[in-house]
């Protein structure tokens, strides 16, 4: 059965969909970028309805700002509140023991950032994101130096570099190195951002957290898995990682 449940983080009203299911272990899905919790093209309600169908609960949202929920986006990097509000309704709701989450591109990212908040008992990383979004604006002289009635009159600017991104690499490392629950990065071989993030990986400073998480990787260039061979693919990797956390 699919349901309708909202629930609060932060003073706004999130909103969630829960496939339930008999199970005590139950899949959390984080959506990537600011798409809904359907996912692309349906994929992830799909993918859900077929999990929910092998007895596993499956719980996705929304998160502030995003579809049906109140509140203001902020971005993957301000979302851990909110996956954490989702992981324990999730749980509340399906009565559940473990909950095995599973994102895509930076909501693969910020379940490696953020999933000790969350209480996540294993992940399933797929393509992660290896770079965020812009730094702020630097504050910049609008006026040449010496003109000090020219800096009162027009004050400062706002000046952004073109081009530049935030790495993530070293928290990203410390998020690998410190957890300790198990983690799987699932890569789409031909993918731009799995390359990135496999590239990451091989970089001397990170070394030791790549050999932290297991690696499967898949023949394909879709981001997000949508082939019918890729979508088999990821329905068994799924599975996988909820049979080795099934509870009693």
């Amino acid at each position: 059965m699919r349901s309708l449940i909202g629930f609060p983080c932060l003073g706004d009203m999130l909103v969630g969909t829960l496939d339930s299911a008999s199970g005590a272990t139950g899949l959390l899905i984080v959506s990537s970028g600011n798409e809904i919790r359907s996912g692309p093209h349906r994929s992830m309600s799909q993918l859900a309805h077929r999990i929910a169908a092998a007895g596993y609960p499956v719980f996705r949202f929304d998160r502030r700002g995003v579809g049906d929920s109140a509140g203001t986006n902020r971005g993957f990097l301000e979302s851990a509140a909110d996956i954490a509000a989702a992981a324990g309704i999730f749980r509340r709701e399906a009565k559940l023991r473990r909950v095995v989450a599973f994102g895509n591109g930076d909501g693969a990212t910020a379940l490696a950032l953020f999933h000790a908040q969350a209480r996540i008992d294993a992940l399933l990383l797929a393509n992660p994101l290896v770079v965020g979004p812009p730094p702020p604006p630097e504050e910049k002289d609008a006026a040449e130096p010496g003109r000090g009635w020219m800096r009162q009159m027009i004050g400062r600017v706002a000046v952004r570099r073109p081009g530049m991104h935030r790495s993530l690499g070293s928290e990203l490392a410390a998020a690998f190195t410190e957890a300790e629950v198990p983690m799987t990065v699932l890569l789409a071989t031909r993918d731009k951002i799995a390359s990135d993030f496999a590239e990451f990986l091989h970089k001397p400073a990170y070394a030791a957290a790549g050999t932290r998480v297991r690696r499967k990787q898949f023949d394909t260039a879709s981001h997000v898995f949508a082939g019918t061979a890729d979508k088999a693919w990821l329905y068994e990797r799924v599975i996988e990682a909820l049979a080795e956390q099934r509870a009693p």
